[in-house]
Order: structure tokens, then sequence, then C-alpha cells
């Protein structure tokens, strides 16, 4: 049975220490070079996608503009998640945590707007019952690992908040310095 406490001092642990010999940085960036080849996967298959961009009669034009607004509204999104990546990386690089809390939040809106395009457009679409199944694959897979990187981005992210917090407050950030070391001269050192 699953005690509470230990499961909380695990949790602790967690975001405290290592996850898979990661700490929260290098989990972050693994987080964001993962986001980066899943964006370029789905942006590939979304070009792919335009074959099927084609009317095939005047009574399907409704399937058509579906099928358009998927597809172009899905590249969009992969496209600003690009920028999104890039942020995430200056933010990493420049210890920001507005860009990594930002990073979390576009996630979540695109993984919204991802189900809302899924939900919505693909429906009865003019995409064969493979390509609507791979579709919904994908995003489920693509779910569930965010669950897992998002430990890490959320982790690293409140390390950063914690880090401009004591910078703002100077009675927080009062570091002691270590006594400056005197050292001989040449002459003292002959014996």
């Amino acid at each position: 049975m699953v005690n509470v406490g230990s499961f909380r001092v695990r949790l602790k642990n967690l975001f405290s220490g290592e996850l898979c010999g990661l700490n929260a940085k290098e989990g972050t960036v693994v987080a964001g070079l993962f986001m980066l080849i899943v964006s370029i996967m789905q942006l590939t298959f979304q070009a792919g996608n335009f074959r099927y961009l084609q009317p095939l009669s005047t009574s399907s034009s409704s399937q058509f503009a579906r099928l358009h607004v998927y597809c172009i509204g899905t590249i969009t999104f992969t496209c600003l998640t690009f920028v999104a990546i890039v942020v995430l990386f200056l933010a990493i690089w420049k210890e920001n945590f507005w860009g990594a809390a930002g990073y979390i939040i576009w996630i979540f809106f695109n993984e919204v707007a991802q189900i809302c395009f899924l939900s919505f457009s693909l429906g009865n679409s003019g995409f064969p019952k493979s390509v609507k199944g791979l579709e919904w694959f994908g995003f489920i897979m693509r779910l569930l690992s965010h669950f897992f990187w998002m430990i890490f981005v959320i982790a690293h992210t409140i390390e950063l908040y914690q880090i401009y917090r004591n910078a703002d407050d100077p009675s927080k950030s009062k570091r002691k310095t270590p006594p400056k070391l005197k050292f001989a001269k040449v002459k003292e050192l002959a014996v």
C-alpha cells in the first residue's frame, strides 16, 4: 500500500535531486531537445497531409475547409513552438525564469489547441482512418512525454525563480566572501 508520507518524501527528493541521472537544468535542456525533435516530426507529418487537401467535389467543400484549417493551424502552432523552444534555450542560458515559465504555459496552451484541432477538425474529414489514428496516437504519446519532461522544466523554473527572488532582496543575497589570501614574496620564502 502506498504511504502518503513516503510518497511526499520521494517527490521532494525528485525535485531536489536527480532523476534518471539528470538534474533539473540538464533535464530542461533534454526536454527542449525532445520538443524540438517532436516539432520537426509533426511539421513533416503535417506537410505530408497536404496531399489530402484536394477538393473532390463541391459537396465536400466543408471537409476541404476543415482539413485546410487543421493542417494550417497545426503547422502554425508547430512553428510557434519552435519560437518557444528558442526562448526556453535562451532562458536556460541567461538563467531567466520568465522564459522557462513561458515555455510551460505555451506547452499547455499548445496541447489544448492541438486537442481542439483534433476533435473538431478531424471528425468527419477526408483523412483516411489510419491517418486519424496516427494523429491521435502521436498526440497521446506527446502528452504522456510532456508529463515526464515537465517535471524537469518546472523544477528548473522553481530554481531560477528562487535565484531571481534572492537577487532582488539584498538581505537574502548577502554572501560571505572568503578572506583574501596573502601571498608571500619570493624573498620571504627563501630559507
